[in-house]
């Protein structure tokens, strides 16, 4: 029998290759999407799309069918820039809380929740694992706080009966992406990269979370977190990877951080009257200069998941962004 998926989220850079996957696999797929969303990848799956806003728990009533095999929540807001904030708390605590709801009023067959590394906070030292404590409530990253609070919305619901798995994915890299990793390209080949930050971090590429989210609802366990990593590499690493694809020497000198704090300074108050996000800020500083390393052993074992390297993932999308006009 064919099963059938609920995705919130569907028209973002993760949710889209959700659907993707779930649609190669055979699954039929209810595509949440807001009116406001481009919807450009999405119209040409065969999805059904219904239009809704996980902050509107009416919307999710009237769209998420009873008893549905599983619903994958991947609807965030990824911004760090506190004039976001309020926002962002809306779509990721109250949303999550609204998606727990109604999967419960549906009786849902599994909800498959994606959180994030960001969820365990600023952790400096030790590989985080699935029992790391978090420090996120601690974090001056409100997108921190905000997905930990989501993951506490789901532990509600899965002591009110709902059968639910937790994701943390750490940086994705891949296709469908067309802001992030666009924006480091296009740096790059201009020479706008100066200097390295000295933090590092763990990427993975997309396709491989996406299948891991799948993996999630056939093999997951209730109630666990499973942890997404991949490939740990500094910044400078992560920067020349991408420059031996455009053929662009990249920086080696490091960024020091109170240079970076002083920027971002600058642009937070230029942002107030610009109202917009700006490339740089005090939360942007924080997670450039934190050093990151991510255990995925525990996902690797129940969930199957592995990853690729990262000249394979900055060249899967750079590949991709040549077929859309970014590059």
């Amino acid at each position: 029998m064919t099963r059938t998926a609920y995705v919130t989220g569907s028209t973002g850079f993760l949710g889209t290759n959700i659907v993707e996957c779930l649609l190669e696999q055979g699954w039929n797929v209810i595509a949440l999407r807001r009116r406001s969303s481009n919807t450009r990848d999405l119209d040409r799956m065969k999805v059904a799309q219904v239009e809704g806003d996980v902050t509107d728990i009416e919307s999710l009533r009237r769209t998420m069918p009873e008893k549905v095999d599983a619903v994958f929540h991947v609807a965030a807001d990824t911004a760090m820039w506190s004039k976001a904030n309020e926002r962002q708390n809306r779509i990721n605590i109250d949303g999550t809380r609204n998606v727990v709801q109604v999967a419960l009023e549906k009786k849902i067959g599994r909800l498959i929740h994606t959180s994030s590394i960001g969820a365990f906070g600023n952790i400096h030292g030790p590989v985080i694992d699935e029992q790391t404590p978090s420090t996120a409530m601690e974090s001056k990253i409100n997108y921190y706080r905000s997905k930990y609070l989501a993951e506490q919305e789901v532990f509600d619901g899965i002591k009110r009966g709902l059968d639910a798995v937790i994701l943390n994915p750490a940086q994705i890299v891949g296709p469908y992406d067309y802001n992030y990793t666009p924006l480091m390209f296009d740096t790059i080949k201009k020479g706008g990269m100066l200097a390295v930050p000295k933090g590092s971090t763990v990427c993975g590429h997309v396709k491989d979370y996406a299948r891991a989210h799948v993996a999630a609802f056939e093999k997951g366990r209730t109630g666990e977190r499973y942890l997404l990593g991949g490939v740990h590499a500094t910044y400078g690493e992560l920067f020349q990877s991408i420059g031996r694809i455009v053929n662009k020497k990249t920086p080696t000198a490091a960024f020091p951080a109170w240079l970076m704090s002083a920027i971002a300074v600058v642009m937070d108050q230029v942002s107030v009257f610009t109202n917009k996000e700006p490339l740089l800020c005090s939360e942007k500083v924080i997670l450039l200069n934190n050093p990151v390393r991510i255990s995925s052993k525990k996902a690797e074992r129940e969930l199957g998941f592995t990853t690729c390297s990262l000249d394979e993932m900055f060249r899967d999308c750079y590949e991709w962004m040549k077929t859309v006009g970014l590059a």
